[in-house]
C-alpha cells in the first residue's frame, strides 16, 4: 500500500511539473493568470493632468516596455537554455529584438503565406490539436526595468499587446502567467513579483505555433513575435476597473439611449446607468 501511495504521489508530482511546459499543446488551456479583458485606458492622478495632454504615455502610472530586448531564438520548444528565465542567467551572447517587432522581418526566419492549408502541412501530418516541434521556433525575451518607487502600494500590471502564437511570462525568476489568443492583448497582475524602486527582470517566451494556431488559421501571412505595444501601468487598490458604453436607438429610431456599465474594485460590483435624450440625439 505504501509503495502504491508513493507511486501515485510521484505521478501526480511529475504531471504537475510537466504541465506548464506543455500548455502550448493543451487545447483546454488558453490562459493562466491573465487579467480579465477590459476597456483600454490609463489613469492619471487628476483630470487636470489627463485632459490637456490627451496622451496616456505621459501618465506617471505608465512605463513603456517598447524598445530593444535581449533575444534568443531556438529551433524548437524544449531547446531553451536551462534557467533562461532566472536573474543570474548570462544572456550576453544573445542578440536583440525590437518590441514591437516581428521575427521574420528582423532576420529570424521567413514569412509564410498559405490560404487553405495549415502552414506546417508539408512536413507534419495535420492531426488537431497536435502541433509539431519541427520548425516551431521559440523566442526568448529578457529585459530589466526599473519600477518607480512611488508605485509601492499600488497594483501593477503588465500589458502585452499581441504575442504570436502565445506567451509565457516570468518576473524576477517566477512564472507569472500564460496566454494564447495571439491577436488580443494579455494583461497580468504582477504586483507580488515586483520590487518598486529596484531593477526587475521580465522574461517572455513565445512559440511560433501552439494548439491555438489551429483556430487562428486564415488567409494571411504567418508572422511571429510581439506585434503590438508592451508596457507597465499602476492602479490604486480601489479603482474604476472597467467601463462599457453601449449606444442604442429607440422609439422607431427617433430617440437614443446610452448605457454605461462601470465596474469597480475591490468587490464593489457593477453600476449601470442609462441616459436618454428625448430630443432625439445622443
Amino acid at each position: 500500500m505504501k509503495r502504491l501511495l508513493l507511486l501515485a504521489l510521484f505521478a501526480a508530482t511529475a504531471a504537475s511539473a510537466k504541465a506548464p511546459a506543455e500548455r502550448w499543446l493543451d487545447p483546454e488551456c488558453f490562459e493562466v493568470g491573465r487579467a480579465p479583458m477590459r476597456t483600454s485606458f490609463i489613469a492619471f492622478p487628476t483630470a487636470a493632468e489627463a485632459i490637456p495632454e490627451n496622451d496616456y504615455t505621459r501618465s506617471p502610472f505608465y512605463r513603456t516596455l517598447n524598445g530593444e530586448w535581449s533575444f534568443l531564438r531556438v529551433d524548437r520548444p524544449g531547446a531553451e537554455p536551462e534557467g533562461f528565465f532566472r536573474s543570474g542567467h548570462d544572456d550576453s551572447s544573445w542578440g536583440t529584438m525590437p518590441v514591437p517587432g516581428i521575427w521574420e522581418l528582423n532576420g529570424c526566419g521567413d514569412p509564410v503565406y498559405t490560404n487553405k492549408p495549415y502552414p506546417w502541412h508539408k512536413f507534419f501530418e495535420v492531426k488537431p490539436p497536435l502541433i509539431p516541434h519541427e520548425q516551431n521556433y521559440t523566442g526568448l525575451y529578457r529585459r530589466t526595468v526599473t519600477v518607480p518607487a512611488d508605485w509601492k502600494g499600488r497594483d501593477i500590471f503588465i500589458h502585452i499587446g499581441s504575442a504570436t502564437s502565445n506567451v509565457t511570462l516570468w518576473v524576477n525568476g517566477r512564472e507569472a502567467g500564460y496566454s494564447e489568443d495571439s491577436k488580443l492583448e494579455a494583461e497580468f497582475d504582477i504586483t507580488r513579483y515586483l520590487t518598486p524602486g529596484s531593477d526587475n527582470l521580465i522574461v517572455m517566451r513565445v512559440n511560433r505555433w501552439c494548439d491555438g494556431s489551429f483556430l487562428e488559421d486564415q488567409d494571411f501571412w504567418r508572422l511571429s513575435g510581439i506585434g503590438r505595444d508592451c508596457y507597465l501601468y499602476a492602479r490604486d487598490k480601489r479603482r474604476l476597473a472597467d467601463v462599457r458604453l453601449t449606444p442604442d436607438l429607440v422609439d422607431d429610431y427617433r430617440n437614443g439611449t446610452l448605457r454605461a456599465e462601470i465596474a469597480t474594485t475591490p468587490g464593489i460590483g457593477s453600476v449601470r446607468l442609462t441616459l436618454r435624450d428625448a430630443a432625439g440625439s445622443c
